[in-house]
């Protein structure tokens, strides 16, 4: 932790940002408020001060700038269309649009604002582990399992944004077809006309049609709780991984799904899956299966899946594809919830215990991946797969917990 000096000049600076939010920060429309391209935004949550914190991704270097415009209590972020990032608050169910280069929040993405504020985001009616983003940027879809809806948040159809909520009445979902039961996760075809709809804990799942919102549930043989999808570069297909045992089934397993008939197809066993990527000759997925946490590897061309590669056990929640590595993040975990795993050479490096990974994010221009774990900011170097510190200690230390980082340089 910092010292206290750090922490009010942190303050200060948040909410002067909030003051002046229109020209916070300074620098011309093609130049970052902060003065650097290669950047990491880095959502912290304190009990003073929550905030989106700016990392020098170059120099692994915790900055002075903030990114104003956040909500409260910042817990996921995922990047937007047109240079932008999408910011979950955790705290008043906000669901802000920063702009990355200003460093501060869209000013066209605001609801009706009340008390004289000048700039509200719209809100969620219930927290979110999941969101996607369209493309396009005229959509976010965000899973809301407590009440068993998704809300679509319309981003270019105001000043004021509207969210909608599916189904707009969870108790009449039965009639309306627009079940969508414990929705937990949420994933998007590239071509952003379908949206799937999960929750583990069941043996099915629903396909939203995003043009008209209405929903489809899907089950059948093969089926043994899904939980997460993989779509196919056409997004003719779309990969469903089956959590099987972990999630209270019987066997892990990839079904393939015919996205025009949305029929299965074919199910392949695998040893776990709760997670997954693709390139574009194999898919990568994880879990924890029988003897442990396992990755494994299924060419496109047969869904043959090869030998599962040991990892590090619990919930593995995210993932990401990197310099032919592919590294892979779990909460509740008795080893390392950090895993780097090279699949040509069939094997993993598995990080010592420091708590739930919650994001990953490549830093594109260099071969490291910076991490929140266990609260903390971490960067590991993908051509050693060990931690980059300072005297066994981060190199990017913050004040309060970070919940997640996304990389947001260069600027485009």
């Amino acid at each position: 932790m910092r010292r206290c000096v750090r922490l009010a000049a942190l303050a200060a600076s948040f909410l002067l940002c909030l003051g002046i939010q229109s020209g916070c920060g300074g620098g011309s429309s093609n130049t970052p408020a902060s003065g650097l391209d290669q950047r990491v935004f880095i959502a912290i949550q304190n009990s003073s001060v929550s905030s989106l914190e700016i990392a020098n991704a170059g120099k692994d270097q915790l900055t002075a700038s903030v990114a104003s415009g956040a909500g409260s209590a910042p817990s996921l972020m995922v990047p937007g269309a047109n240079n932008t990032t999408l910011v979950f608050g955790s705290g008043d169910g906000s669901l802000s649009v920063i702009d990355n280069l200003k460093e501060a929040a869209a000013a066209s993405v605001s609801t009706n604002c009340t008390n004289g504020a000048t700039f509200c985001p719209p809100t969620l009616p219930a927290p979110t582990e999941s969101i996607a983003a369209s493309s396009d940027g005229k959509f976010a879809y965000a899973a809301l399992p407590t009440t068993s809806q998704v809300s679509v948040v319309a981003l270019t159809a105001g000043p004021p944004i509207t969210v909608t909520n599916i189904p707009a009445t969870p108790a009449n979902c039965a009639a309306t077809n627009n079940c969508l039961p414990g929705a937990h996760r949420v994933v998007l075809s590239h071509n952003n006309s379908k949206l799937l709809v999960f929750n583990e804990g069941l043996n099915q799942f629903e396909v939203i049609n995003t043009s008209d919102n209405s929903v489809k549930t899907v089950t059948g043989t093969g089926l043994d709780h899904p939980g997460y999808a993989v779509f196919s570069s056409d997004d003719s297909k779309a990969y469903i991984l089956n959590c099987g045992a972990e999630c209270g089934g019987t066997q892990a397993s990839v079904s393939v799904l015919d996205t025009s008939a949305l029929t299965i197809n074919q199910t392949v066993n695998v040893d776990s899956a709760t997670i997954g990527t693709s390139d574009a000759n194999n898919l990568y997925v994880a879990g924890t299966g029988p003897n442990g946490g396992s990755a494994t590897v299924l060419p496109l061309s047969s869904l043959t899946p090869g030998k599962p590669i040991g990892i590090g056990n619990g919930f593995h929640q995210v993932i990401s594809l990197f310099q032919n590595k592919v590294i892979i993040g779990a909460r509740t975990c008795s080893t390392g919830c950090m895993s780097i795993v090279d699949p040509s050479a069939g094997t993993a490096v598995v990080d010592s215990p420091k708590g739930d990974v919650t994001a990953i994010t490549p830093i594109t221009p260099r071969k490291v991946v910076y991490a929140t774990e266990g609260g903390e900011v971490r960067i590991y170097d993908l051509t050693t797969n060990q931690e980059l510190v300072n005297n066994n200690t981060p190199l990017i230390d913050v004040v309060g917990k970070a919940a997640s980082v996304l990389y947001v340089g260069p600027k485009t």
